[in-house]
């Protein structure tokens, strides 16, 4: 218990020492989502916990579980802009020792041509990536309780720009008995960057730090769960509106708009999920990101921008899942996922 108390406190000094959001931070590719059905999800839960998917790690490494020895998940992105990412991961597990997994992740932005500040084209081309490898390790410390940690390199490379930096994520996650309820509270990209991008200057830039808390609920006696997840939890005021609110200006182009109230600041840390199970070997997700629905979104064109949905199937020994995310008007993503246990294939 008492080394328990210690992560907690851990956890929260952060709350001070690493609060960022949006745009103030380099290697933002590591709030990327990584799988189809957290995808379906709204983009992201810490407190979901399935021993089946392996890829919830990602999100927070205390769901790994013995029961993920020789698990495997494999998850690809269609993002937007021809974007295209990527996440492998293998679970092992050592009795009296803990659980480990690996995991690589890599983001590609594909070929770009090269050209001057003009815009006068050389014929050359380049291409640009980001790229992390995961290191988790879990342990039950007490009880329902089950910590755990990730421990993320980093190697970042634009044209002939690169840098090297550190991060880790360090979670908590609680599991009740009955395996209806599970909540998670997970520090994620704490670290350093360590070789900036040939910065003249040679100033290093923080890392996107966040502090997550969520849980999931499965109804007793009804085929459904409900996921929570609430983000940002160390910057409150996610936007001013009077800084961009572009559809109230007046004639000399002075914003006008209002700041969001306290309701809608709340919502923006928000991110709800639910899902239909009726069968062991078949799910349907549907989420909502209100974030991404405030920040994305044509106000007079809203569409389905913020929403999310998908499903998961069992076809023999894999679990296959697609998910289907709209962040723009004109953009959406199209997440791919299987996983499997090897330890099924030797019996």
């Amino acid at each position: 218990m008492n080394r328990l108390i210690y992560i907690l406190i851990f956890i929260l000094f952060a709350f001070k020492g690493f609060g960022q959001f949006g745009g103030g931070s380099t290697y933002d590719f590591l709030n990327l989502s990584a799988s189809a059905r957290i995808n379906a999800l709204g983009g992201n839960q810490v407190g979901l916990l399935d021993e089946t998917e392996l890829g919830f790690t990602y999100y927070n490494p205390a769901t790994l579980r013995p029961a993920m020895h020789n698990g495997v998940s494999v998850n690809y992105i269609d993002y937007v802009a021809d974007i295209r990412i990527g996440y492998a991961a293998y679970g092992l597990h050592f009795d009296n020792i803990g659980t480990f997994a690996a995991g690589m992740q890599f983001v590609n932005y594909g070929s770009f041509i090269e050209a001057d500040e003009y815009g006068n084209r050389s014929g050359n081309s380049f291409s640009a990536g980001d790229y992390a490898l995961n290191i988790i390790y879990s342990r039950n410390v007490w009880n329902n309780i089950t910590v755990g940690a990730n421990l993320k390199p980093i190697y970042s490379a634009y044209e002939n720009y690169n840098s090297f930096g550190i991060a880790s994520d360090i979670g908590v996650t609680y599991a009740d008995s009955s395996g209806n309820f599970n909540a998670g509270l997970v520090a994620k990209n704490m670290g350093m960057q360590l070789t900036t991008y040939n910065n003249e200057d040679g100033s290093r830039e923080p890392l996107p730090f966040d502090l997550q808390a969520g849980f999931s609920q499965k109804l007793a006696h009804a085929p459904f769960r409900f996921n929570v997840t609430l983000q940002n939890l160390t910057n409150w005021k996610l936007t001013d509106k009077n800084t961009w609110d572009y559809d109230n200006k007046t004639e000399n182009q002075i914003l006008v708009g209002s700041s969001d109230d306290f309701f809608k600041q709340f919502l923006r840390h928000a991110i709800l999920g639910v899902e239909f199970i009726p069968s062991d070997n078949f799910l349907i997700g549907i989420g909502y990101n209100f974030q991404r629905r405030f920040e994305l979104s044509i106000s007079d064109r809203p569409g389905a921008v913020g929403l999310s949905g998908g499903f998961t199937i069992k076809v023999s020994k894999f679990r296959v899942s697609y998910a289907i995310a709209s962040y723009h008007l004109s953009g959406t993503s199209n997440t791919f996922s299987i996983t499997t246990n090897l330890s099924e294939f030797i019996r």
